[in-house]
């Protein structure tokens, strides 16, 4: 018998084999109704970036419920990071280290608009939180006003983004009214220049990703945009006093669908400037 024969060796190289098989195994996810890139990522302690990446997905807000993902596994995700290879990011956005204020409006004692038992305050948290996860994974120095239900004064949330220098500051809100046939989006700007190519740009992707009806990017002269000197807008993402886009404001899709879009918007700001 040779030693390539021997029941020893043969132990060992089945070994081997289970150890490859092992380090590049993966799971699949079958995509349900209510399901986003972020929620499934999240889930399965990957990234998003690593996730579209293995199945070759290029926009992460169209995806299609009964679609098989491949969730990478930790340890292929970590060999990877072993052998050096990064997520891909845009030179400008390396070079200026931009740095975004995210800003979820109201909080604590403050409540915001109140309708049909959903508190603005709260909606606003939920989707800042998604923003920062994307922001963060996509290069971005982040920096969040509140991450908490807590009051934070208009004054002092303008002094926080002050602290920074070449940064955005990105106020999160959802509307409401009396009239509560009205919908939709809308953007809002106090500078002229960059601030309102934020805010417009902000307002294409909340269009287009959460399919909402458009309102337009506007100046309005709020205090807390007049009183921040970057860059400044304020986002409603939605009617809360209209029965059906309450409905879908609450959703986990349209939150993170909005959180998306802000995303894009910031990363148009940022190829331009």
């Amino acid at each position: 018998m040779t030693a390539l024969q021997s029941p020893l060796f043969r132990l060992v190289r089945f070994l081997l084999f289970l150890l490859l098989l092992g380090a590049g195994s993966s799971s699949a996810h079958l995509v349900k109704k209510g399901d986003t890139l972020y929620s499934i990522a999240r889930a399965n302690g990957v990234s998003v970036q690593r996730l579209m990446a293995v199945n070759g997905i290029k926009d992460p807000s169209r995806l299609q419920v009964g679609k098989r993902l491949t969730i990478p596994s930790a340890s292929s995700s970590a060999s990877t990071k072993k052998v050096g290879v990064k997520v891909a990011q845009s030179p400008s956005r390396a070079s200026k280290a931009l740095t975004i204020i995210i800003d979820p409006g109201h909080g604590g004692r403050d409540r915001g608009a109140v309708w049909g038992g959903v508190r603005e305050s709260d909606l606003n948290l939920k989707v800042a939180h998604k923003l920062n996860w994307y922001l963060k994974r996509a290069g971005y120095r982040t920096v969040m006003t509140r991450t908490s239900d807590r009051y934070v004064s208009l004054s002092t949330r303008a002094a926080i983004a002050n602290r920074y220098r070449n940064a955005l500051f990105v106020s999160i809100h959802f509307n409401a009214t009396r009239e509560t046939w009205v919908r939709g989006g809308e953007t809002f700007y106090a500078s002229s220049g960059r601030g309102s190519y934020l805010a417009s740009s902000i307002q294409r992707y909340l269009v287009s990703k959460c399919s909402v009806r458009n309102r337009g990017a506007r100046f309005r002269g709020f205090s807390v945009l007049r009183n921040t000197h970057c860059p400044a807008v304020l986002v409603e993402c939605g009617f809360i006093s209209n029965a059906s886009e309450r409905a879908r404001c609450k959703s986990n899709s349209f939150q993170d669908a909005a959180a998306q879009a802000i995303l894009a918007g910031i990363q148009r700001y940022d190829r331009r400037y």
